[in-house]
């Protein structure tokens, strides 16, 4: 009869390193269409899922590729730009053609993102382990003695239990020891043999003899605090401007007022090429109305000033259903015919 007994232990430390600074992405399908997200040609989630986040961006104009999972679905594939030092949520939705694009919706500071949830497959059938052997009830003693301060636990448990043998007997003894827990196993095995008397086999009756040993202090020690678990960020809502119905560029648009302050800006400047490096700037990290757009094309002299901005400020406008008002800032047809065919390639 052999008998085997294993102690494994395991111990993971990770150590936090320092990282330079990056940026998060969090996207998600307005359907609830599961894909798979590769940023830069590195594969973000193992699993499809309706929700992605990717942390730790250190591309300020990275490449996106969205891969869904029903191939009937064209992968959507787009160079963005998003500064450093943020998170940036982005919605993949549908433009007026019916056609996947990605809407930025929001940004927040770095960590607020509730990470990628893998939806684990539920199982199926289970087997039940068979059923372990009737055991006798165990019998058992407890003695407490305090020693300086120190007190010393003593249990010993006596449990019987009856098996067929082949008339064999063995005696095992395992010990062993841990910080402040002793204990001691001893079991003996008497297997019945032969019965002159009757000509049969007896029975076996195992008696395992278990004696444990725990040191403890009398000095309290202080509970570990709970660590407050975060609870999960809700995706921020999609603002619809009041009238409108249509399909979204981007978040909130700016007021009035910060929209005045801008223009002002803009007509400040002396020369076209520096009044179109101030509108893109107001343009990297704000977003504008229709009419906002045909204000400030109102502001460039060249027609080709008003084309470029158009054509820049499309994906960072809020009603891009309505940009259709932007033909009538233009002096010549060639110029909306141009606008119409960038829109059309969206």
């Amino acid at each position: 009869m052999k008998h085997i007994v294993t102690l494994a232990i395991a111990a993971l430390f990770a150590t936090p390193s320092l990282q330079a600074q990056t940026m998060d992405l969090v996207l998600f399908a307005e359907d609830g269409s599961k894909f798979t997200l590769i940023v830069d040609g590195d594969v973000k989630n193992a699993e499809p899922a309706s929700r992605v986040v990717a942390t730790g961006l250190r591309n300020e104009s990275p490449v996106v590729m969205v891969r869904f999972a029903d191939a009937s679905i064209p992968q959507l594939r787009k160079s963005v730009y998003l500064p450093l030092g943020m998170e940036y949520t982005v919605m993949i939705t549908t433009n007026k053609k019916g056609e996947r694009v990605l809407r930025p919706t929001g940004e927040a500071a770095l960590g607020t993102a509730a990470p990628t949830v893998v939806e684990k497959p539920v199982p199926t059938t289970f087997v039940d382990d068979s059923p372990a052997p009737a055991a006798k009830p165990a019998s058992g003693i407890t003695q407490k003695v305090e020693v300086g301060g120190i007190d010393q636990v003593t249990t010993v448990t006596v449990v019987e239990e009856d098996v067929i043998g082949d008339g064999t007997s063995e005696d095992i003894d395992i010990s062993m020891g841990m910080p402040g827990v002793g204990f001691d196993v001893k079991v003996r095995v008497d297997e019945g043999g032969m019965d002159l008397r009757t000509g049969g086999t007896t029975g076996t009756t195992t008696t395992r003899t278990t004696r444990t040993t725990t040191t403890t202090t009398t000095t309290a020690v202080p509970a570990t605090p709970a660590v407050a678990v975060p609870a999960p960020v809700k995706e921020p809502e999609v603002y619809r401007m009041p009238g409108y119905s249509g399909p979204v560029g981007c978040g909130m648009p700016m007021t009035s007022t910060e929209f005045d302050d801008a223009r002002k800006s803009i007509e400040s400047k002396s020369f076209e090429d520096t009044k179109m490096t101030v509108a893109k700037q107001i343009g990297r990290d704000r977003c504008f109305t229709t009419d906002q757009v045909k204000a400030i094309m109102g502001v460039f002299s060249f027609e080709d000033s008003k084309l470029d901005f158009a054509k820049y400020a499309y994906d960072r406008t809020h009603d891009i259903g309505n940009y259709y008002k932007l033909n009538d800032a233009f002096t010549f047809e060639s110029s909306v015919d141009d606008l119409n065919e960038f829109l059309q390639a969206r």
